[in-house]
């Protein structure tokens, strides 16, 4: 495997000319190895948003390469064997994806310093701020039924504004969609619905305590929090040593790779229970031929025992009228109960099923009978 040997100055010039993307594709080394290996030579590193400013034509700030440095001042490198796909230079997903964004010339995430030409989204929940603008208390503004879920004080409601209209415009860049649900607005990401929201966080203060619990007032601090409600739970994204501004290359990779994973999460319930369904139709018709099986053979058992017991009466009335010849005991009541008796036993026999008339509507297998109603 080739490799290459680089000082000091070399690579601090290589990372404030090239991405870490594109660094790793060349070299057999991962983005955050790369950044300890920097850290560790004192090798500052361009903060969070360079490159899009760069890419945008702003102007950068450019840390130079601190002096005093007494450490190893040589590293070396494997290069990257073309299709070489290894973990051990491959970026974390996010992060990769990250870069992507920030790299990629036809995408705006530039907040801009004045709004114009506002989404359609940002337009309406502006006109629906300054329709209710008493909704909420004096410090914030805000309305619960905007279509987007801004909250901050004056101060920062412009700035919030910019922010989300530039993430929706981004969002759309990149073939994502926002329709209506409950009269909010949600991003749609590969079928799976998001709730975004901006707001301001606040200080609790504690009031005198004049009760036996105590009370807070709620003083307003400043900072802009970026909240997507994800898999029920929020993920958010705070102002803090980076302003929101620069985090939107971040919380664009987060939202695509969760919608990624949520779409995934959801085939795959969705095939558990198509193969579920599967298994309980398979069962239930099995179940239906059993049952049906199991009825016939009732029938066929019901039946034989029937038979059996026809026969057994047959035996009865033969032998009844056997001993009353043998007796001479025969008399015409005899032979005519003897006849009714042979016909009934033909009706109750499965095998001959005779009919007659005075026996309709009785069930044979329980000899009982179901009396009709009268009108």
């Amino acid at each position: 495997m080739d490799n290459i040997k680089l000082n000091r100055r070399e690579l601090y010039d290589l990372v404030w000319s090239t991405p870490m993307t594109a660094l790793a594709k060349k070299y057999l080394i991962s983005d955050s190895g790369l950044r300890k290996i920097c850290v560790k030579m004192d090798i500052p590193l361009p903060k969070a948003g360079h490159w899009e400013k760069l890419k945008a034509g702003k102007d950068v700030e450019i840390i130079k390469l601190p002096a005093g440095y007494k450490g190893n001042n040589e590293i070396e490198f494997d290069l990257r064997v073309e299709g070489d796909e290894s973990l051990k230079g491959k970026l974390s997903n996010e992060i990769a994806l990250k870069e992507e964004i920030e790299n990629d010339p036809l995408l705006n995430i530039i907040v801009p310093d004045i709004l114009t030409k506002p989404h359609n989204l940002i337009a309406e929940t502006k006109k629906a701020h300054i329709n209710n603008e008493n909704r909420f208390s004096k410090n914030f503004t805000g309305y619960l039924r905007s279509p987007l879920s801004i909250s901050s004080t004056k101060l920062n409601y412009y700035r919030a504004l910019r922010i989300m209209d530039t993430f929706i415009k981004a969002m759309e860049q990149r073939g994502h969609a926002f329709k209506f649900n409950n009269d909010s607005a949600h991003l749609v990401i590969y079928g799976e619905e998001f709730a975004i929201s901006i707001r301001e966080k606040n200080n609790r203060i504690p009031k005198p305590k004049t009760n036996s619990w105590q009370e807070y007032d709620y003083i307003p601090s400043g900072v802009l929090v970026f909240s997507v409600r994800i898999s029920y739970h929020n993920i958010e994204w705070t102002d803090g040593r980076l302003p929101l501004e620069n985090q939107l290359s971040k919380i664009v990779a987060k939202i695509e790779i969760k919608g990624t994973e949520d779409r995934a999460d959801r085939l795959r319930r969705e095939k558990e229970r198509e193969i579920r369904d599967e298994q309980n139709r398979i069962k239930k018709i099995k179940e239906e031929e059993i049952e049906q099986e199991l009825g016939k053979f009732k029938l066929l058992k019901l039946k034989a025992e029937r038979w059996q017991e026809a026969c057994q009466i047959r035996t009865y009335l033969g032998d009844l009228e056997a001993k009353a010849i043998k007796d001479q005991l025969i008399t015409e009541d005899l032979t005519n109960w003897l006849k009714w008796a042979h016909k009934k036993v033909d009706w109750f026999d499965p095998n001959i099923e005779a009919e007659d008339e005075l026996m309709t509507g009785v069930d044979k297998e329980n000899l009982t009978f179901k009396k009709s109603g009268y009108y």
